[in-house]
């Protein structure tokens, strides 16, 4: 009897897991990074509906500075390269580049690694690490 009574609740439990509503199914991680010569980077990874995902890494680096419009960015997941984007120079003057996967006709790449808390993301330019950050979740 109490077999069949931790049978039956162990499957109630199951089956309401299976059933959470899609929002409940959304995850999103971000991480955020500073280097010397005034750079940043943010990244951050989204599933929506347990199915949708989206990525995205931003670099920013001073006017003035060690970069300039028209050099490569990499961005990194796990050590994969998952896209490439030129730094232009924004109208404040400072150089930026922003890879976005998932949305804007920019689909995730097939082979886009599996992504879960403390992920590494690091962002290289010219095909030098500039700065990196590990994911966690969003508060």
């Amino acid at each position: 009897m109490l077999k069949t009574l931790l049978a039956a609740g162990s499957l109630a439990v199951l089956s309401a897991a299976l059933t959470l509503p899609a929002h409940a199914r959304d995850e999103r991680l971000e991480c955020e990074a500073e280097g010397a010569g005034d750079i940043s980077m943010d990244a951050r990874y989204e599933t929506r509906d347990g199915t949708r995902e989206r990525f995205s890494a931003e670099f920013e680096a001073a006017p003035r500075g060690a970069f300039k419009a028209g050099q490569r960015m990499t961005v990194l997941v796990k050590q994969i390269a998952v896209g490439s984007v030129d730094l232009t120079k924004a109208r404040d003057g400072d150089i930026v580049g922003d890879l976005n996967l998932g949305r804007d006709g920019n689909p995730i790449p097939k082979d886009f690694p599996k992504v879960r808390k403390d992920t590494k993301v690091v962002v290289q330019v010219e095909g030098k690490t500039v700065l990196g950050c590990r994911l966690k979740f969003d508060d």
